[in-house]
């Protein structure tokens, strides 16, 4: 599995990855995740934030129910429009941009920038992910926060299980297989879907995924500096048990 496209972003964001992980994406979920930004960030009504990877808008939507002024940026355009649709739902308006993240032409404009679901870490090249960074730093009011919910590194090597398998509600079978290279930092996740008709096939995403120090290290790099970092959603403190690393960084 170690062989993989570098360009694997271009085709995992579809309609599988929403069947894949759409058990993680409940609105009850979702909308807590938005609420803990809100409050960790203490985002006021009418202020400005990028959501950076927007996706379909599960944090987007509840953040612009809040009065927040909403840019959902994302490079997949089926995703842009169910985001589109549910704005529309819930009576709030989104401000969608297709696009890459690495190329962020905002300046000085948002008071908050969030990154959600380890939608980091994609590129082969380690200075692309420093691009991201840098473009969200340009793209802050000075006094302005980065937020970036992360898996945590030191949890996935301690709880490393090689292969699973589950099935949906419709019967879909998906059978997740990994391998963590911890020389690279590269998780390495390949999916075999499986319709309830039998037919299969596999799709998959190798994220590199950092630990506190090399975020923090990297953030510096794009003129931010840390100010917390949080081991979940419920506020707790980074440690090897947290799943998630959720850091939070100004600009001066």
């Amino acid at each position: 599995m170690t062989q993989h496209d570098p360009n694997w972003y271009t085709s995992f964001f579809g309609q599988d990855y929403l069947k894949v992980y759409g058990h993680l994406f409940a609105r009850d979920s979702s909308e807590a995740e938005a609420q803990f930004v809100r409050q960790a960030l203490g985002l006021r009504p009418g202020e400005k934030v990028l959501d950076l990877c927007c996706g379909q808008g599960r944090h987007a939507v509840p953040l612009a129910r809040e009065g927040l002024a909403v840019t959902g940026l994302d490079m997949t355009g089926s995703y842009l429009e169910l985001a589109r649709t549910a704005a529309h739902r819930a009576g709030v308006e989104l401000n969608l941009v297709q696009g890459d993240m690495r190329e962020l032409g905002f300046e000085g404009e948002f008071d908050a920038v969030i990154n959600m679901f380890t939608a980091f870490g994609y590129f082969d090249d380690e200075a692309d992910d420093q691009r991201v960074l840098d473009g969200a730093a340009r793209a802050l009011k000075a006094g302005g926060q980065i937020l970036l919910d992360l898996l945590n590194r030191d949890w996935v090597a301690a709880n490393y299980v090689r292969s699973e398998r589950r099935s949906g509600p419709d019967g879909t079978v998906f059978v997740e297989n990994r391998e963590f290279d911890s020389v690279s930092g590269r998780n390495h996740v390949e999916f075999t879907i499986i319709d309830p008709d039998g037919a299969e096939r596999t799709t998959g995403h190798h994220i590199r995924l950092y630990v506190a120090t090399e975020i923090a290290r990297m953030l510096a790099g794009a003129g931010l500096t840390v100010q917390r970092i949080y081991g979940g959603y419920e506020g707790e403190p980074l440690s090897v048990e947290s799943r998630r690393m959720i850091v939070v960084a100004t600009k001066p």
